[in-house]
């Protein structure tokens, strides 16, 4: 009887927590935070640029 393949059965790579591996962990995930900080600052912006045009009519 034959397993299907999953992701616990798949053979792939194995990450050692080097310091290396951990310090591109935290810089992936700096940069992770950064594009979501961008993402809500501009979709705060076109938020309160369409208030505004509402309110100005």
């Amino acid at each position: 009887m034959s397993k299907s393949a999953t992701v616990e059965t798949t053979p792939g790579p194995v990450l050692l927590s080097t310091p290396e591996v951990q310090q591109a962990q935290h810089l992936l995930a700096r940069q992770q935070i950064a594009v979501a900080m961008e993402r809500a600052r501009h979709a705060a912006d076109a938020d309160i640029a369409q208030r505004e045009a509402v309110l100005s009519r």
